[in-house]
């Protein structure tokens, strides 16, 4: 079956023609002159290239979740998933991969270990596959850029202006934001069902708290992973403002007497973070987190984010997602 795949992949790579693409490894990769068929490899790539290019979309990286398939276009709903190369649950299917037999395989995020060493892993895959693979490096101040980046390889230079832009004046924002904020909001960020499992300081997955210009309470050193805390480190800390990712955690601090004695809870301040169809602040952290720097901000400082929030939210399903949210549904989502 491999070998049958190989020739037939070989058969239709003679007859078209290249076109040299440099990535952000400084490899350069012969790609078809007009890509029709795409395969992201990770969540990032999956969010960025489905907001871009719902149609080219040949397979996923991972499935999609239950919740996720309702705001997605149903075309690309049951489409095959192929596994990831990176990461702690690295599965890639490569034949089945091949079998779909994309025009290219896309790879967005920051560089994975040291960059030779990833340039030798996307070679070595590439061989294996018979497929062009590229590396599109991204992180959230850059997202405008990756967006214009694939939308040019895409040759979809005006759909990919108008998610650039979005992205754009929402990073641009909180930039001046930041500029007029000298005391910090200090925050407390848990993605666990008991809200105590913590995300420190300078970590990736909470970067949409310090972008908006607060103080993420839990200091870098207690870990890049984060990690298990107590009540008594809780109340030590007293955060200002709580932000759970698991209803779990929020309805048992609303409710729970050993919660109702931090500031936050006493004073109203904890806040169950946005997740239809992801979270506004992480999990995936891809475009997810754009939406999130215009939540967050309007909410700890509405003066220096002075947007309507429903309608921001409104705009971004439309244009991420493709999907028409109601006033009453954005709404709903917004837990307001």
């Amino acid at each position: 079956m491999r070998k049958l795949l190989i020739a037939v992949m070989l058969l239709a790579a003679a007859s078209i023609s290249a076109v040299p693409f440099t990535d952000s490894l400084g490899r350069i990769v012969d790609l078809p002159e007009r890509i029709e068929r795409i395969v992201p490899s990770g969540n990032l790539a999956q969010m960025v290239l489905y907001s871009l290019a719902p149609d080219r979309i040949a397979g996923w990286s991972s499935k999609l979740s239950g919740s996720a398939e309702e705001y997605f276009i149903q075309d690309t709903v049951n489409l095959p998933v192929f596994g990831t190369f990176y990461g702690k649950k690295a599965n890639l299917n490569k034949e089945a991969l091949m079998a779909a037999f994309p025009d290219v395989v896309i790879d967005m995020g920051e560089i994975k270990g040291s960059r030779e060493a990833m340039i030798s892993d996307l070679d070595k895959l590439s061989g294996d596959i018979m497929i062009p693979v590229i590396f599109i490096e991204a992180y959230l101040d850059n997202t405008p850029d990756v967006y214009r980046t694939a939308g040019k390889l895409l040759g979809m230079e005006d759909r990919a202006e108008a998610l650039a832009l979005f992205a754009e004046d929402a990073i641009e924002m909180a930039a001046k934001a930041r500029e007029h904020i000298a005391d910090p909001v200090t925050v407390y960020y848990s993605t666990s069902p008991d809200g105590l499992e913590a995300i420190a300081e300078g970590n990736f997955h909470g970067e949409v708290i310090e972008k908006i210009g607060a103080k993420n309470i839990v200091p870098s050193s207690f870990g890049e992973s984060g990690g298990s805390i107590s009540m008594e480190q809780m109340y030590i800390w007293n955060p200002e403002v709580i932000l759970f990712q698991e209803e779990e955690a929020y309805r048992h601090a609303m409710e729970s007497p050993e919660w109702q004695v931090l500031d936050a809870v006493a004073n109203g301040n904890i806040y169950l973070i946005p997740s239809e169809p992801y979270s506004f602040i992480d999990a995936p952290p891809a475009t997810n987190r754009i939406i999130g720097i215009y939540w967050l901000g309007n909410l700890l400082y509405p003066e220096l984010y002075p947007v309507d929030v429903i309608q921001k939210t409104i705009e971004y399903y439309s244009l991420f997602y493709s999907y028409d949210l109601t006033e009453e549904h954005a709404k709903e989502i917004l837990h307001i």
